[in-house]
């Protein structure tokens, strides 16, 4: 740890972009505990006890944090506004520093610490999967080298990176551009391997596709995040003294909510008609 980063106190790491509601509490980047659910639930009626809960397990109080980090998206509407919610409450009644994480990079950073493999000739691309429905995903690609994307005490490798950026994109024609971008790059700067994580069930056919078009090594993962990776990804950045406007600080949603996608559908319609 560099000497900022052990004097940032104590972090409330949270995110229900998903099914998984989790809940993380790190002090100077190390993971004091964690409390996740990954059945379906109503986030919004438990994501409160979950953080009690976890405080009063660790011998906690609110106003012992520093800081919170909240997974800001992409993923369901209803889910990012959630906690959202939650982490600018928590920052504006107690006063602390509040950062937005990418869910997506927490996804992928958490499923590539689990699926570890030995260094190849090449960088491991990690591609997160969040099923936005219709056969929809959120997702992006990220990059690491090397056999870990964390350093043996646990921050964030410099190699990190990201890839391609995050967005909602059609399974099979994202797949056929992640094998054309992958083909791209010159020997030695190619992927030697590729890791889907996420929520990888519903896109099964599609993925299976995309092992046999890809002639390097594929692995799938089904993996829900875990709030330890909102927590090690806003480290670094809450000590260069990044932080959020509580007031502003607003969710990725992406995309609208299908609702509102539909509304503004029928009034560009019904214009059209005129």
């Amino acid at each position: 740890m560099t000497e900022r980063t052990m004097n940032l106190g104590r972090c409330l790491a949270i995110d229900t972009s998903t099914s998984a509601m989790t809940v993380a509490i790190l002090e100077n980047g190390n993971m004091l505990g964690e409390v996740s659910s990954y059945a379906e639930r109503n986030h919004s009626i438990g994501l409160l006890p979950h953080i009690q809960d976890l405080l009063a397990s660790l011998h906690l109080k609110p106003k012992d944090l520093q800081s919170v980090a909240v997974g800001q998206g992409p993923g369901s509407y209803t889910g990012v506004r959630i906690a959202a919610s939650v982490a600018k409450t928590f920052a504006w009644s107690l006063g602390l520093d509040l950062i937005g994480v990418s869910s997506l990079e927490a996804m992928a950073l958490g499923g590539a610490m689990k699926e570890q493999s030995a260094t190849g000739n090449g960088p491991t691309w990690v591609v997160p999967l969040m099923d936005g429905r219709r056969k929809q995903a959120f997702t992006a690609v990220y990059a690491y080298e090397g056999a870990s994307p964390l350093t043996a005490n646990g921050e964030l490798g410099a190699n990190w990176q990201e890839v391609l950026p995050d967005g909602i994109r059609v399974i099979g024609s994202w797949t056929e551009q992640i094998v054309k971008q992958a083909a791209s790059f010159s020997q030695g700067q190619r992927p030697h391997e590729i890791l889907l994580v996420g929520e990888t069930d519903g896109f099964k056919d599609e993925l299976e596709q995309f092992a046999r078009a890809w002639d390097g090594v594929v692995r799938i993962l089904s993996y829900g995040i875990e709030a330890e990776y909102i927590g090690r990804l806003a480290y670094p950045r809450l000590a260069k003294g990044e932080k959020a406007d509580v007031h502003t600080f607003v969710p990725n949603y992406t995309r609208l909510p299908e609702a509102e996608a539909n509304l503004l559908a029928g009034i560009k319609t019904k214009k059209g008609d005129n």
